[in-house]
């Protein structure tokens, strides 16, 4: 048999589409555009059995900066097994793989875990909850009237890094900014600019089932109060449902954003994730 631990190969995106759409039941055309999008961007490493991988893990680079300290991280995504192939310790073994690179290499690690009942399982590997979401919920009021214009994702990337220096935060090279803006447009979503009050804001956000799901903005919870009418007039949608970093926002649903390991205690904003 040859089992054990490789980089993910072009031969293995079918095995890798199986798994990934029986751990996250995606369809297989937006697993297809991630891996096509991604390519030479993103690492896989996987787990095989007699060569065939049966659990994976994705990784992106990303930099954690605090005021002049910056720290280089992976962002650890897409990552589980086949079900005839769980409670075998493949999984964790990944993770242990990445773990011992990121403490020869002096790298933070972390991930959004796909459910929050699983900080406990990642806990066991030593990652530690850092950063909240707060997941708030906003009704449409009036329709005021709002300028808007798109956003490249260069354009996106310095607004972002400009809006949350003062927090320590997430810096994402542009070409995951540019893989972020071209998913949401996948998802039939937009990536927008917003002038109010003579300030210019961004927003990446997609309709889903009649809301508009916010996947990042600088807006705060009463701003988007505010334009809750003109923003689901512009997405079709019935309201809206926004991640905020929990340090500017005190209401909504509190949500473990990022599981870290080998990292300082920053509470990093880290969003921007596939969410």
């Amino acid at each position: 048999m040859n089992n054990g631990i490789r980089l993910a190969e072009e031969r293995d995106i079918p095995e890798l589409c199986e798994i990934w759409k029986v751990c996250f039941c995606d369809n297989e055309d937006y697993v297809r555009f991630f891996y096509r999008e991604n390519r030479g961007h993103v690492t896989t490493t996987v787990y095989t059995v007699d060569d065939r991988p049966v659990s994976m893990l994705h990784w992106f680079d990303v930099t954690f900066v605090n005021g002049s300290e910056r720290r280089m991280a992976k962002y650890l995504y897409a990552g589980g097994s086949l079900p005839e192939h769980r409670k075998n310790g493949y999984y964790g073994t990944l993770i242990r793989y990445v773990e011992d690179y990121a403490k020869e290499n002096g790298l933070i690690l972390f991930g959004k875990p796909a459910m929050q009942s699983l900080i406990p399982y990642y806990g066991t590997f030593d990652f530690v909850p850092d950063a909240c979401f707060r997941l708030v919920t906003v009704s449409p009021e009036k329709q005021v009237p709002v300028n808007v214009y798109p956003l490249s994702p260069e354009e996106y990337n310095k607004m972002r890094n400009l809006a949350f220096r003062a927090h320590p935060h997430a810096e994402w090279p542009d070409r995951y900014v540019k893989y972020c803006v071209a998913e949401n447009g996948f998802l039939g979503g937009k990536t927008i600019a917003i002038e109010l009050d003579g300030t210019d804001y961004f927003l990446m956000g997609a309709p889903k089932d009649g809301t508009l799901l916010v996947t990042e903005t600088n807006l705060s919870l009463s701003q988007l109060r505010k334009i809750g009418g003109a923003l689901c007039a512009m997405f079709d949608a019935d309201r809206i449902k926004a991640y905020l970093p929990d340090y500017s926002c005190s209401e909504g649903e509190i949500i473990v954003s990022s599981v870290t390991f080998n990292a300082p205690s920053w509470n990093t904003y880290v969003n921007l994730l596939l969410i």
